[in-house]
C-alpha cells in the first residue's frame, strides 16, 4: 500500500507529511501536509473567477483563462503550520493537535499578486491586501458562517515572490490543497497562503479579520510591555535528526545530522555543541541554501571518552540565532527554541563516519520522523487562545 498522509481530524481533514516517507528535498504533493480549517469547497475551474475590489482604479474579474495566461514565476520553498508541534506539548494546547509532519517544500508556480494587482491599478493610500477564500464555516466562538481570510500588508503582498498559485511540484493543485487557485506566501507560516481564492480586496486599513485578531496572534515584548502581532513570518529553526534521543554511540567519529529553515531568509550556519550548549562548534551544510528553504546539515563528532552527552543544535540567519529557551509570549505558535539531545557513549563501540553520506541521510531523516512522531517537546508552558488553529 503506497504511503499516505497522517489524518489527524477527518471533516475537515488536517493531515500531515509523513516525514518516514522523505526522500528528497522536495516533498510529493500526495504526501503534502493539509491544514484546513473548514471544508474543501467544490469548485469548477471553468466557472471560476478571481474579484479584484477596494482601492483600486479599475475593479474587475479574472478568469482562469485569463490570469494563466499571464508571466508565471516559480518559487521553491518550505511551509510550516504555525501550531506544527502542537501535540508534543506536555501541557494540552487548544488546536488541531499536529505530530512533526505539518511542514513540507515544494516547487510552487504561478502569476506574483503583483502583476494583477498593478493591472488594476492600486490608489494612493492602500496599506494591506485582503484576501478571502471559498471555503466558508464557523468557529465555537463565532458561530456566525464565515469565509476563511487573511490581510497581508502591501509591501508583502507586492513583493514578487508573492504569488497566485495554481501549480505546485509541476502539477495542478488538488483541491486538498487550494484548487484552482491560492495565495502563497513563501517565508511566512501557512496560514498566510489562504486557499481557494474568491476575492482579492486592497484596503486602506488594518484588517481586523477573525483568524488574526482571536486567532494566529503572538504577544511580542516592546519598550511598552507585551504587544499583539499577527504570526507572520516563519522562525529560525534546526532539528537533530540523528542520533535519536537514548542512542548508544561508540567511541571514535560519530554523525550528528539534521535539518534547518528560516523562513524568508538563508540559514548561514548550523553549530552543534555536545556539552548542553557551553561551547559549539560549526556543522557543514549540504546542498542549497537559499531563502524560504529548508537546508541539511551534519556534524562528525570525535570522542574518545566514554559517558553521557548532552547534545544541542542551534540555526543562525544573519543576526539570527536559534533561542535556547522558550518565548512564553508566543504562546502555542512559533515552536522554535533549541531542544537538547541526550546520548551515551560506550567504551566496547567504535563508530567510523564519514561526512555526506547519501545513504545514511536517508535513514537519518526516516529517523527524524520516528523520532518526532513519538516524543514530547521539552517545554511546558502557558498557553493562550488558539482553539481551531
Amino acid at each position: 500500500m503506497p504511503e499516505q498522509r497522517k489524518v489527524i481530524t477527518q471533516a475537515p481533514e488536517n493531515s500531515e507529511t509523513p516525514l518516514e516517507s522523505l526522500r528528497s528535498w522536495v516533498t510529493p504533493n500526495r504526501l503534502f501536509f493539509v491544514r484546513n480549517h473548514f471544508d474543501v469547497p467544490a469548485i469548477d475551474a471553468a466557472d471560476w473567477s478571481l474579484a479584484i475590489e477596494g482601492c483600486v482604479a479599475r475593479p474587475r474579474r479574472w478568469s482562469w483563462e485569463e490570469l494563466t495566461a499571464l508571466p508565471e514565476r516559480t518559487v521553491f520553498a518550505t511551509v510550516e503550520c504555525a501550531g506544527n508541534g502542537r501535540s508534543f506539548l506536555r501541557r494540552r494546547a487548544p488546536g488541531v493537535q499536529w505530530g512533526a509532519g505539518a511542514i513540507g517544500h515544494a516547487e510552487w508556480t504561478g502569476v506574483p499578486v503583483r502583476a494583477v494587482l498593478e493591472h488594476s491599478g492600486i490608489e494612493p493610500g492602500a496599506r494591506e491586501v485582503l484576501f478571502e477564500g471559498w471555503d466558508r464555516g464557523s468557529e465555537s466562538d463565532h458561530p456566525e458562517l464565515m469565509n476563511f481570510a487573511r490581510g497581508l500588508p502591501l509591501e508583502k503582498a507586492l513583493h514578487p515572490d508573492t504569488l497566485l498559485a495554481y501549480r505546485m511540484n509541476g502539477e495542478v493543485l488538488e483541491p486538498s490543497h487550494g484548487f484552482p487557485l491560492r495565495l502563497f506566501v513563501p517565508g511566512w507560516y501557512g496560514v498566510a497562503s489562504v486557499k481557494w481564492l474568491k476575492r482579492i480586496e486592497v484596503l486602506d486599513r488594518t484588517f481586523r479579520g477573525y483568524f488574526q485578531t482571536k486567532k494566529y496572534t503572538i504577544e511580542r515584548a516592546t519598550d511598552q510591555g507585551p504587544q499583539t502581532r499577527v504570526v507572520g513570518p516563519m522562525a529560525v529553526k534546526s532539528e537533530i535528526v540523528r542520533p535519536q534521543e537514548g542512542a548508544v554511540l561508540g567511541l571514535g567519529t560519530n554523525r550528528v545530522f539534521g535539518v534547518a529553515w528560516a523562513g524568508e531568509e538563508v540559514v548561514t550556519a548550523v553549530e552543534v555543541s555536545t556539552d548542553g550548549g557551553d561551547s559549539w562548534n560549526p556543522a557543514q551544510l549540504l546542498g542549497l541554501q537559499t531563502p524560504y528553504s529548508w537546508t541539511l546539515w551534519e556534524y562528525l563528532w570525535e570522542t574518545a571518552d566514554p559517558g553521557s552527552y548532552t547534545l544541542v543544535s542551534r540555526s543562525l540567519a544573519g543576526s539570527k540565532v536559534q533561542p535556547a529557551e522558550p518565548d512564553p509570549l508566543l504562546g502555542g505558535y512559533m515552536i522554535h527554541f533549541s531542544r537538547p539531545r541526550q546520548v551515551r557513549i560506550e567504551g566496547t563501540r567504535h563508530a567510523r563516519a564519514e561526512l555526506a553520506d547519501l545513504d545514511t541521510l536517508l535513514y537519518d531523516m526516516n529517523a527524524y520522523a520516528e523520532l518526532n512522531s513519538r516524543l514530547p517537546l521539552d517545554v511546558e508552558m502557558e498557553f493562550a487562545g488558539g482553539e481551531g488553529i
